[in-house]
C-alpha cells in the first residue's frame, strides 16, 4: 500500500449488530497501514451518510462498503438493488459481509451488483487478513 498514485481505502460498514462492527475495528488495527472506519447501524443514518458524506470520501479515498445483508427496515439486498441503480454510486465498492456461507446468497449478491462477498469470520486474524486482500485489490489497481 505504499504506492505514491494509490488511492487511500476507507471502509464504511452498513450492520446492525454493534459487535459485528467491533470485530471489524479490531481487524483493522490489525493491518500494517491506516484505513479510517465508520460504522453505520441503521438505514436511516446510510440514508444521511449517502447525501451528507459519501461524495466528499469518495473523491478522497475509495471507499469499500461492507454490507450486512439482514439489516431491519431495508435489508442489504435492498441497499445493494437500489445503490447499483444510481449512477452517482457507482465507485462504491460493495461487498456483501454475512454470517451466511450460502452459495445461493453469494450468487444473488454477486448477481445484483456487489464486488465481493465475504463470510463473517470467527477469528479476529482471519478478517484482518481478509480485508487486508480486499484492501489491497482496490487500492492497487
Amino acid at each position: 500500500m505504499s504506492q505514491v498514485n494509490a488511492k487511500p481505502v476507507r471502509i464504511v460498514m452498513l450492520d446492525d449488530d454493534p459487535e459485528d462492527a467491533l470485530l471489524v475495528s479490531t481487524a483493522i488495527k490489525g493491518l500494517e497501514y491506516d484505513v479510517p472506519f465508520q460504522h453505520i447501524q441503521t438505514s436511516q443514518a446510510f440514508t444521511f451518510y449517502l447525501s451528507e458524506d459519501y461524495m466528499t470520501q469518495s473523491r478522497e479515498s475509495a471507499v469499500i462498503l461492507l454490507l450486512d445483508l439482514n439489516m431491519p427496515c431495508k435489508t442489504g439486498l435492498e441497499w445493494l438493488r437500489e445503490l447499483r441503480c444510481e449512477t452517482q454510486y457507482k465507485d462504491l465498492i460493495i461487498v456483501v459481509f454475512s454470517t451466511s456461507g450460502m452459495a445461493e446468497e453469494r450468487v444473488k449478491s454477486l448477481s445484483l451488483g456487489a464486488d465481493d462477498h465475504l463470510g463473517k469470520p470467527d477469528r479476529v486474524q482471519d478478517l484482518t487478513h481478509k480485508l487486508d486482500i480486499l484492501c489491497r485489490r482496490y487500492v492497487e489497481q
